[in-house]
């Protein structure tokens, strides 16, 4: 990651530019923060590619199909721009090294994680080619080994016969490349990931698995046969190793997670140019979002231009009961029903000492979930807090039309938290926002029409309310910070617009992701704009 240099714009589309990520093959690729705080990786196509035809038509088409791509192993596209120059298109931002930064500072990486990269990542190349989209530059600096597992970033866009020693012989040949070229450059990849070596050496010679555990070594060699007919499927490839288990669970990669870069809370540039580095997306470690500046209680909404009645324009307001109202949070939460089910205030369990694959991230779904919102009774139904709050805990809901800064874009929601008096020295006590349509979703996070949702919802990364500043508001956008992890996928979360109805606000406690408890329930109403 490098800082911004004088050349550089301060804003693409509504995205404000932090720091380059380097140089992609077709123009320059920066770290940006969206409207709503996401932090995104914004790619700008280049003047090279803008006079050429061909190349910005195979762009546009590319671009699309990085939009219909949802996979667990691929960057999702949060917004671009493809009618006019500049084009440009944003992904979301993943929080890890490269493959190619982690094995260039802790080494080659053991077998048994290799097989579990090699499985998750012909997972990966697996929903790239069922959408019809082959990578053509599969590279280790296209793997980002973000904490939720790896993930396939640039496909499409190379248009160069690929790294030498990863591209597949029919392509070095002249033919266009298919999925069973990529399929070449993931053995080539995992012979890398393995021995820290060029995989056929400096000047293309045999392939270089000296040292390799037996089997990875003949997998890896099936992957790079000659003959594009003779290499497995990726199906094959990622039942030969699935008796390794969950990449996530693997103690090596959650280790490797220290060797990102830091992210510039501020744009920052450079006196002088600063060198393009290799293309991908280099996050850092433990990312966690800055807190925006809010006021302690949030004002009266100021009026901005072309801002009225965006809601109304798509047919549907939202009224978020007591929006832009900072609640305090009592402990205990409901009265003395609700004091006698959660018995006394839990002590925040401390994370030194845990490794990092035991520290909430994304929580998931362990069991069926109660939790729903009643638009007019204006209270939660379900079991509304399962765990007394920490004392002094305060929250805000504030929809895009409510609020006071006018900087959330239409059809957003912000949720915040923060505690009213910092306690030096506590332990980290993690929250999870949790935000629930009215109806269940499916696996591309469409509403299925069953309105006894039992799902968790849709949840953002779970944040430690003594960190930094905790009087400080920590906040999180709706839809852009959140996701579910169902069927075994990521699933995007929908705008609040695709479900109207009551949705439910929860926060959790989150010892781990797979252990948290409710501590406080609210919601908000969307529903049909009337005349």
């Amino acid at each position: 990651m490098e800082a911004l240099t004088d050349t550089d714009p301060a804003q693409v589309g509504a995205h404000a530019l932090l720091a380059r990520l380097g140089a992609g093959a077709l123009g320059q690729v920066y770290l940006a923060r969206s409207p709503g705080g996401r932090l995104v990786a914004v790619q700008v196509v280049g003047s090279r590619t803008t006079g050429d035809p061909e190349a910005l038509a195979r762009f546009k088409r590319e671009a699309e199909a990085v939009r219909a791509v949802r996979s667990a192993h691929t960057a999702d596209l949060v917004d671009a721009s493809l009618a006019a120059p500049p084009f440009w298109l944003a992904t979301e931002y993943a929080a890890g090294p490269t493959l190619a930064r982690a094995v260039a500072g802790r080494g080659p990486l053991p077998a048994p994680t290799c097989r579990r990269l090699l499985a998750a990542l012909a997972e990966g190349l697996a929903a790239l080619h069922a959408f019809g989209v082959v990578h053509r530059g599969f590279t280790p600096e296209c793997v980002v080994l973000a904490g939720q597992g790896p993930l396939i970033t640039g496909f499409g866009f190379a248009r160069d016969a690929g790294a030498p020693g990863s591209a597949a012989p029919e392509v070095r040949a002249g033919a266009e490349a298919g999925p069973a070229a990529d399929v070449f450059a993931l053995g080539a990849l995992l012979a890398y990931a393995a021995t820290g070596r060029p995989p056929f050496g400096a000047g293309g010679g045999p392939l270089d698995v000296a040292g390799v555990e037996p089997g990875l070594a003949e997998l890896v060699a099936a992957c790079t046969q000659e003959d594009p007919a003779r290499r497995p499927a990726l199906a094959e490839v990622v039942e030969r190793c699935a008796g390794e288990g969950a990449l996530a669970d693997d103690p090596v990669y959650a280790g490797l997670g220290a060797l990102g870069d830091a992210v510039p809370r501020h744009a920052v540039r450079a006196q002088g140019p600063a060198p393009a580095g290799a293309y991908g997306y280099p996050p850092p470690a433990g990312y966690a979002p800055a807190a925006p500046s809010a006021p302690s209680a949030p004002g009266p909404p100021r009026r901005r231009r072309g801002r009225a009645g965006a809601w109304a324009a798509a047919g549907l307001a939202l009224a978020a009961l007591g929006a832009v109202a900072v609640w305090g949070i009592p402990a205990g939460g409901g009265g003395a029903a609700a004091d006698a089910a959660a018995g006394s205030q839990p002590a925040a369990r401390p994370s030194a000492g845990r490794s990092p694959a035991d520290q909430p991230g994304l929580i998931r779904q362990t069991a069926p979930n109660a939790d729903s919102w009643d638009p007019v009774r204006g209270e939660c139904r379900g079991p509304e807090v399962e765990e007394r709050p920490l004392t002094g805990l305060q929250g805000v809901i504030t929809p895009a039309e409510r609020d006071p800064e006018g900087e959330l874009q239409p059809g957003r929601v912000r949720v915040a938290f923060r505690l009213k008096e910092a306690v030096p020295g506590a332990p980290a006590y993690h929250l999870a926002v949790v935000v629930k349509p009215p109806h269940e979703v499916d696996a591309q996070g469409r509403p299925t029409g069953v309105s006894e949702n039992r799902q968790l919802g849709f949840a953002a990364l779970a944040r430690d309310v003594h960190e930094g500043d905790a009087t400080q508001w920590k906040s999180v956008v709706y839809p852009d910070d959140f996701s579910m992890e169902l069927e075994g996928r990521r699933v995007p979360a929908p705008a609040p617009a695709q479900d109207p109805g009551g949705w439910t606000v929860v926060f959790r406690h989150a010892v781990s992701d797979t252990e948290h408890k409710s501590v406080w329930c609210r919601g908000f109403d969307v529903g049909a704009q009337k005349g």
